[in-house]
């Protein structure tokens, strides 16, 4: 019993987003010949753990604050309803964030002393953490909270993997990655705070769609979701013209567009643009834009599989396609 409680809170389907990011992210360091196997575990686990922890303590703060008991829930937003269910107690819930919490810090701090607090990884674990404590009580109610999961599920997070797999190296790649799946990501974050609008402006909680409109909000998510796409569209071409970008097997990441038959990006905007209003009608542009970003990750992932086979074993294929070399 308690342990299914404790899946609900933690929102383990939601968890599911770093398990796909960071073996994409170590797929890109692959790409350019490095590899540690224990790092990508250890960064797995640490990701993993501050994520499920800024999922607890969000749920901690919505309660204290009266949120949890106005919004209506959805499979996909309102929160896990654990503590407004009575499922388990404040303290525990605080508690369990703050352990997970302290779990991520200390595999970041792990590798700050590995890398004798480099200035970029140091900003970048930074960053992160005090982005999982301020998310709730500071960032969402000033119109923060997407730029700082663009950052923490992009560009930082891959900067991060790739730093950590080659041993103290940058490379503009995983910048470009990062930027794919972060724009996504915050999509779904976007997305979900429709049903929630009316509950979150009532408690200050005042996030971008509370701040534009539902109305207006719905273009800027086709501008966010739809960048991804032009992201993966010129980062696929511009190795052939200033050899910068993406390998070009990536672009099988473009059937999210409107082929993926368990979720694509045109199915939820559509939805989205129609129903936005409505929150029950709203669930399945939620659940699409999830697997949207989930899809178009593992697309992605596959891709750089691909590449690194044909680099491997038939390295003549892919030798009239430079990529950029990283930088230290």
């Amino acid at each position: 019993m308690k342990l299914g409680v404790w899946a609900k809170e933690l929102r383990i389907p939601f968890l599911s987003l770093p398990v796909i990011f960071v073996p994409l992210g170590i797929m890109v360091a692959l790409s350019d010949g490095f590899f540690n196997l224990s790092y990508g575990i250890l960064t797995l686990i640490g990701v993993v753990s501050l994520h499920a922890s800024v999922n607890v303590l969000n749920d901690y703060f919505d309660y204290k604050s009266g949120i949890d008991t106005t919004t209506t829930p959805t499979p996909f937003s309102g929160g896990s309803r654990v503590l407004p269910e009575k499922l388990l107690t404040p303290n525990a819930v605080l508690i369990a964030g703050v352990v997970l919490l302290l779990i991520g810090s200390s595999i970041g701090l792990y590798f700050l002393n590995l890398f004798n607090f480099d200035i970029i990884l140091l900003g970048i674990i930074l960053i992160s953490v005090f982005s999982v404590i301020l998310y709730s009580p500071v960032l969402s109610k000033f119109a923060l909270g997407e730029l700082f999961v663009f950052l923490n599920f992009g560009p930082l997070l891959f900067t991060g993997i790739y730093f950590i797999q080659s041993g103290g190296l940058i490379n503009i790649e995983a910048i470009i990655v990062g930027s794919i799946v972060g724009l996504m990501t915050t999509g779904i974050l976007y997305i979900n705070q429709f049903p929630d609008t009316v509950a979150d402006k009532s408690k200050g909680r005042l996030h971008i769609v509370a701040r534009l409109g539902k109305k207006r909000a719905v273009n800027l998510y086709n501008y966010m979701m739809g960048a991804s796409y032009v992201i993966i569209i010129v980062s696929v071409i511009t190795p052939f013209i200033i050899g910068i970008g993406i390998p070009l097997t990536c672009i099988i990441a473009l059937l999210t567009f409107s082929l993926t038959p368990k979720g694509n990006f045109r199915t939820a905007s559509k939805i989205l643009g129609k129903d936005y209003e409505k929150i029950m009608e709203l669930i399945p542009a939620m659940g699409n834009t999830v697997m949207t970003t989930l899809q178009t990750s593992i697309l992605l992932l596959i891709g750089y599989i691909i590449w690194w086979t044909l680099s491997m074993y038939f390295p003549g294929t892919i030798s009239l396609v430079p990529i950029a070399s990283p930088v230290a």
